[in-house]
């Protein structure tokens, strides 16, 4: 596998590139599938396409435990890999809080978190009612499964390894709807995906508060057909479709929020 460390200033995408490096060595000098950490989904993709020639990324493989998943496992092989290889499982956690009490996201990851877990070995995190799912590197179950005596205030909890195919997981929600604007930079998407001013765009993403494709953006940066925006503290929106020209040369877009 050829990666390119031309022009990568971030720290973190470089750190990223070398160590695939290293690993698309040891995974063709053994002939076996070497996996990461999990990361977002979408900034995985943006580092692929950004960095690997078209002719390697079919060494490339990604799961997350569920197809919805954000949060993913990047597997590199010589040959075919198939999900059950991913070296993850999934915890089903039942709480009682007792009725009307809800735990949070916050509360789940804060509460794995406070065990000494790095965030990079769990995945996603996925509510339900009195309990969740939290999908994590196999290593860390079991020490999930001895070390995670209460969450919040609430110390009786139930565990349970359970396969991936009994995870009862909605699909998420979406609104499509389209709409016309000036231009396709960053601040005019997420000002129209939002319904919020363009100074208060400039402001989120002066604060680093918007991603495109899981990569920290700028207002000037143009926006693709397919490429996905997140806005903490706002949500997610997708650029669905690009439909050509109005009249008044508006360009005519559809986008996708998930609710």
């Amino acid at each position: 596998m050829k990666l390119s460390l031309n022009h990568i200033n971030d720290p973190d995408e470089k750190r990223f590139v070398k160590m695939m490096l290293e690993y698309s060595k040891r995974s063709e000098q053994q002939f076996r599938p070497i996996f990461t950490d999990f990361y977002n989904k979408e900034w995985l993709l943006s580092m692929i396409d950004r960095y690997i020639e078209e002719s390697t990324k079919q060494m490339c493989y990604f799961y997350g435990g569920f197809e919805e998943a954000e949060r993913q496992v990047l597997g590199i092989a010589p040959y075919e890999i198939q999900e059950e290889d991913f070296p993850i499982m999934a915890l089903e956690l039942k709480v009682k809080t007792g009725i009307g009490k809800v735990l949070t996201h916050r509360d789940y990851l804060g509460a794995l978190l406070g065990l000494g877990i790095e965030r990079e070995t769990i995945g996603d995190i996925v509510i339900k009612p009195f309990g969740a799912y939290i999908i994590a590197n196999e290593s860390m179950v079991s020490y999930i499964n001895s070390n995670l005596l209460s969450i919040g205030k609430y110390q009786n909890i139930e565990q349970q390894v359970i396969p991936f195919s009994q995870l009862q997981i909605n699909p998420p929600q979406i609104k499509s709807y389209e709409t016309t604007v000036a231009s396709l930079r960053l601040d005019v998407i997420v000002a129209a995906g939002f319904g919020l001013s363009r100074g208060v765009c400039t402001k989120l993403i002066q604060a680093d508060r918007v991603k495109c494709n899981g990569v920290t953006s700028t207002n000037k940066q143009l926006i693709k057909e397919g490429d996905h925006i997140t806005v903490r503290g706002y949500g997610k929106i997708k650029l669905k479709q690009i439909s050509g020209l109005t009249k008044k040369d508006r360009i005519h877009i559809t986008i996708e929020k998930y609710v």
